[in-house]
């Protein structure tokens, strides 16, 4: 507590400000100078200690009072030194009534602002950073599930100085006085079947390493789908372009197709065109948080022959006294 400073001007209050008036200035301000919204500015550091100073101290009714009292200069103590090295401050009023300060929630105060990524407060204090990172995955992997070891550089609390920065009167030469460390961290994760490009894994307490009481934060993995030669995602769906000969469009065939099981045999019915989609029942992917799977949708691709000789040609005019006169009609 400095009572040359005046902490109602840092917050902006008034000095007839309420409780929840403090907390309200206090969340507008923090939000502003948050080292994690100022990288490296040590000014707006500066301040964001300033005002959780100012803060600390009018949210509790004790302090407050006391340090108006002090600035005012009518303290009205019993000569003793109190916690904040002024007369009186001992922790009760001199008529004999104890402070009781108003507990803030942090996590409240800054939910909406930190959650997702940055630094994060814990009831016992500052929570370690989440980690972010993205894993690029499979088609099949996606689809199907599987595990993956991931490997990736984690902030950890310096083991020689615990966290310190100090080793003895000097500073510590393992993490050079910064209390933490990069080392190599392996982690198992499990990719549920069915996940999307762009879904979220979250490993708890595999982010930057706090000790006690703060925590460590996340790991956090989104997920990168590579995308399959033939195969493609809509949804639980999978569609997949089949390319088919003219003969077999025209008198139907059964060809056999990829899924992600394995190959299926299908039939094509006489006189597809190009476009038709059939469905496979059952054959995509898992539905998130349920036992069902999706569909496999084969989309039938017509290919015309490209040859230009003359047997070819007189075989193409010879078919067309059975193609519909009115196909293009529908235009006029």
């Amino acid at each position: 507590m400095d009572p040359k400073k005046n902490y109602y001007e840092i917050l902006g209050v008034p000095e007839s400000a309420k409780g929840e008036e403090i907390k309200k200035a206090f969340r507008r301000q923090a939000k502003k100078c948050h080292p994690d919204v100022n990288p490296g500015d040590k000014a707006a550091e500066a301040r964001f200690k300033e005002i959780n100073e100012a803060h600390e101290v009018l949210r509790d009714r004790g302090k407050r009072e006391e340090y108006d009292s002090v600035r005012k200069g009518v303290f009205q103590g019993r000569g003793e030194r109190g916690p904040f090295g002024w007369p009186g401050g001992s922790g009760f009023e001199p008529g004999g009534r104890a402070y009781h300060a108003e507990t803030v929630d942090f996590d409240e105060v800054f939910g909406d602002f930190l959650r997702g990524g940055g630094t994060r407060f814990s009831q016992g204090g500052i929570q370690g950073r989440d980690i972010h990172m993205e894993l690029p995955v499979e088609f099949l992997d996606m689809a199907n599930g599987t595990v993956r070891e991931i490997h990736y550089r984690r902030p950890r609390t310096c083991a020689p100085c615990g966290g310190t920065g100090r080793s003895g009167r000097k500073g510590c030469a393992s993490c050079f006085g910064a209390g933490v460390s990069e080392a190599e961290e392996r982690v198992k994760v499990k990719i549920p079947a069915g996940a999307q490009d762009g879904s979220k894994i979250r490993v708890a307490g595999k982010g930057e390493e706090k000790p006690h009481p703060g925590g460590n934060g996340d790991l956090v993995i989104t997920l990168r789908m590579i995308q399959h030669p033939y195969f493609r995602r809509d949804g639980s769906d999978i569609l997949m372009d089949v390319p088919i000969h003219y003969s077999e469009a025209v008198k139907g065939a059964k060809i056999s197709i990829p899924t992600i099981d394995g190959p299926v045999m299908v039939s094509i019915p006489p006189g597809s065109g190009g476009g038709r989609k059939l469905r496979l029942k059952g054959k995509g992917v898992l539905v998130p948080g349920t036992t069902s799977r999706g569909d496999q949708y084969v989309v039938l691709q017509v290919s015309v022959p490209g040859s230009r000789s003359e047997k070819f040609l007189d075989l193409v005019v010879g078919l067309a006294e059975y193609e519909d006169p009115n196909l293009r009609s529908g235009w006029n």
